[in-house]
């Protein structure tokens, strides 16, 4: 059986929802669902729409470009802004960098799902929706959209993230980082405004992860590696297929 392409995005959604309760497999829940739903299946469906419509490459934010470059500037340069007043305490202290560092390789593989879950097949979706259409009404409602299932999204976690104030918290968030993708439509910009946010979330509130940096790195690579591939193989896939004969 096979998707209807204008489905995808909304079924890769539900069953981010529903496979989110993976979290309780140690070991399990970064490849499965970082990588395998939030990053592999939202890369076969861009991947498939761009072979059919290879214009929507850009406003989908799949293609690598110069704008890339000064979106990832202004990532860094918004993410160090809204991050240098409540890392400073935490830099001055004895390790602090170290600690910093270690989230951002650790949080990485997240960003990078979150990224292409909830603005690759949202996007995707609201595109379906639009008819096609990536002008500025199609930015406004990814911004809105996408914000309001990121916060929703964090309902299916355990606790303390489940509560009503965190997914206000995360909900604004991810505003900016959607409102910058509406804006540079990089995936690339969105993905390191997000995980610098993460690492200040975490570093601010204490938090830790038992997941060694080496391999947040690995994993982040791995998600990187996965993506081309499964982008890669759904537009070649289909460019293979035969073209229909002429009436």
């Amino acid at each position: 059986m096979t998707i209807p392409l204008r489905l995808c995005g909304p079924a890769i959604l539900a069953l981010a929802f529903a496979a989110n309760a993976l979290h309780n497999i140690p070991g399990l829940y970064p490849v499965v669902f970082f990588i395998g739903i939030g990053v592999v299946l939202p890369a076969l469906a861009l991947g498939g729409t761009v072979r059919r419509e290879p214009s929507a490459a850009r406003p989908l934010g799949v293609a690598l470009g110069w704008r890339d470059a000064l979106a990832v500037l202004a990532a860094l340069a918004i993410g160090c802004a809204l991050g240098v007043k409540p890392l400073g305490p935490i830099v001055a202290q004895p390790g602090g960098m170290e600690r910093i560092a270690t989230l951002f390789a650790q949080l990485l593989v997240a960003s990078t799902a979150e990224v292409m879950l909830f603005l690759g097949a949202t996007g995707l979706a609201l595109r379906a929706l639009l008819g096609g259409r990536h002008d500025w009404r199609f930015g406004l409602l990814l911004v809105a959209v996408s914000s309001l299932l990121f916060g929703l999204f964090h309902f299916t976690y355990p606790a303390p993230w489940n509560t009503l104030a965190n997914a206000a918290t995360v909900t604004v968030v991810w505003i900016g980082v959607s409102t910058l993708f509406a804006v540079t439509r990089s995936v690339l910009a969105a993905v390191l405004l997000d995980n610098i946010m993460a690492t200040v979330g975490f570093a601010t509130r204490d938090l830790t992860l038992p997941l060694p940096p080496v391999m947040g790195l690995l994993l982040a690579l791995l998600a990187v590696v996965a993506f081309a591939a499964a982008f890669a193989c759904a537009r070649g896939a289909t460019a293979a297929s035969p073209s229909p004969a002429p009436r």
